[in-house]
């Protein structure tokens, strides 16, 4: 018993008494705890209405049931997110909204590039949160194919301009064309 009373610099739960103590600017030490509060989720805690109108690559996992909510048991997708117009990544989100469930639940495994938007409400309920299909447009496109190849970053610093038109198999290729094929990774013909 005595033992286990007794601290020592490790205990057995493998905390180490030292880590709680940090040096000072003036030479003492400060209390500092290694602690931090659970997370009420085990997953990022976004919501549609903060996507709304943001371009996502939304990554279906799985689809779940029996989740014991407030409300009762429910359904919900888990997703990851990738907001590109934020620059910024959400893991094991959970979906309960019935629309945006079934978008997603037979793309499992897949990329899903889309906008989060609101369908139109029923008498007596609230607008639906739905997803909006980016694939059609060329510049979400465009942006999802750079995430995709060099993830999350700094804004890129634009490809230097072609001091003069070059001509390629007959072609001529314009200094801004020459950008853009430099922005897209693509080799002249």
């Amino acid at each position: 018993m005595n033992a286990m009373r007794r601290l020592s610099k490790e205990n057995r739960f493998g905390f180490i008494r030292s880590q709680c103590n940090t040096p000072t600017k003036e030479g003492g030490l400060s209390m500092t705890s290694p602690f931090t509060s659970p997370s009420s989720s085990n997953g990022d805690s976004v919501k549609p209405a903060d996507l709304q109108g943001h371009l996502l690559i939304i990554n279906p996992v799985e689809y779940k049931t029996g989740i014991q909510t407030s409300l009762g048991e429910a359904e919900a997708i888990e997703v990851n997110i990738v907001d590109l117009d934020t620059q910024t990544e959400h893991t094991s989100v959970l979906f309960f909204n019935v629309a945006l469930r079934s978008a997603l639940k037979s793309n499992i495994g897949k990329s899903v590039l889309a906008r989060i938007g609101q369908g139109v409400a029923k008498p007596g309920k609230s607008a639906p949160w739905i997803l909006i299909d980016a694939t059609t447009d060329a510049d979400a496109v465009a942006k999802a194919t750079a995430y995709l190849a060099g993830g999350i970053s700094a804004p890129a610093t634009p490809a230097p301009v072609a001091a003069a038109n070059q001509v390629v198999d007959g072609v001529e290729l314009t200094p801004e064309i020459q950008m853009l094929m430099a922005k897209l990774g693509a080799k002249p013909f």
